[in-house]
């Protein structure tokens, strides 16, 4: 082969190297998925420390400690607007936050345990805020809500008491009845701590601090399967009949469509991840929250085969939202931060 050739031919597979390089050619022809799935649209400072969040539609609830709970409408990302502000009062500081988009219902977890106005519940509009409060001793670990116009349960997992809920109706005028339409009667697990929870129809997924998870039936009251996980489970996530799990150092998948005997699809080690405390889906999504690092974008349109997407990397962060398109995480130094995709 004379110079020119060569020269010609070291080029053509020089061009053909790059080009796989940089279109990401694989043997499958997948598609590529982009680098950066969710963009920093806006940060909100906060008065106090941000501890927790809750997100639906266009609206973000946050925990705010000592400054109390807001809501923001979020319609616009980049300029959010606050619809509403609970100053707590001394001793109290707001913890956790649940969101009802559907009776526009916000409600707080107030810490430190201390008799008086620990769980209230609010409008987020109109003028007579006030609608009542939770009766919890607490204290929570995650809390949320299940809900229906004119009916809604608050549910929790209380340090206390293990799993309990607060039921209400209202009555067609401005009141509104506790113990309606039927009472949950609470449920403990022999004192073992309650963790994170997820609730699909009428059943209910919780984290245990002993290594298992839970399902149980809201509506009979009674377990439905129990299963060790590979890790040490803090937070679970239904994805159709898939369970998403926050399992420390690990991120597992269960197959729950059989409900009484799920098994491992699989499970997922993070490079750099330390303690994943949280997961949340959005749409094919799972947004894993490592108290430690981060947040953790995790494809799992493939079950057997999860992918990372994209790590965002929060000096302390302390909760996680999704809705719309758009992630929401809270850190103590940062404030709330809203990303879309």
């Amino acid at each position: 082969m004379n110079s020119s050739l060569f020269l010609r031919a070291a080029l053509a597979a020089f061009l053909i190297v790059a080009l796989c390089f940089w279109s990401g050619c694989d043997d499958r022809n997948d598609a590529d998925l982009p680098s950066v799935v969710y963009s920093l649209k806006h940060t909100i400072v906060t008065p106090g420390s941000a501890l927790d969040c809750d997100a639906g539609a266009n609206l973000v609830a946050i925990a705010a400690s000592s400054a109390g709970t807001y809501v923001y409408d979020i319609s616009n990302p980049a300029s959010p607007v606050e619809e509403f502000h609970y100053e707590q009062l001394v001793p109290f500081y707001s913890t956790l936050v649940a969101l009802d988009t559907v009776n526009h219902l916000v409600a707080s977890a107030s810490s430190p345990s201390a008799p008086g106005d620990r769980y209230p519940i609010h409008y987020y509009v109109g003028t007579d805020r006030r609608l009542t409060f939770a009766t919890f001793s607490g204290p929570f670990d995650e809390m949320a809500f299940t809900s229906r116009l004119d009916t809604f349960t608050l549910w929790g997992t209380d340090g206390d008491d293990g799993l309990v809920a607060g039921n209400y109706c209202h009555d067609g005028d401005s009141t509104w009845t506790r113990d309606c339409p039927t009472f949950w009667q609470g449920w403990d697990v022999d004192q073992v701590r309650m963790r994170g929870f997820d609730i699909k129809n009428q059943y209910i997924a919780i984290a245990l601090a002993d290594y298992r998870i839970h399902i149980r039936d809201t509506e009979l009251n009674s377990n439905v399967s129990i299963f060790l996980t590979p890790g040490d489970p803090q937070d679970c996530e239904w994805y159709g009949d898939y369970l998403m799990v926050a399992d420390n150092l690990y991120f597992t998948i269960f197959n729950a469509a059989n409900i009484d005997s799920p098994v491992v699809v699989t499970t997922m080690t993070i490079p750099g991840a330390d303690r994943l405390i949280r997961v949340k889906m959005d749409e094919h999504r799972a947004l894993l929250l490592d108290d430690a690092d981060g947040i953790y974008v995790v494809d799992v349109s493939d079950v057997t085969n999860p992918r990372l997407l994209q790590s965002i990397p929060l000096p302390e962060p302390t909760g996680i939202a999704a809705a719309n398109g758009r992630l929401i995480a809270t850190d103590q130094q940062l404030g709330t931060l809203i990303y879309e995709r």
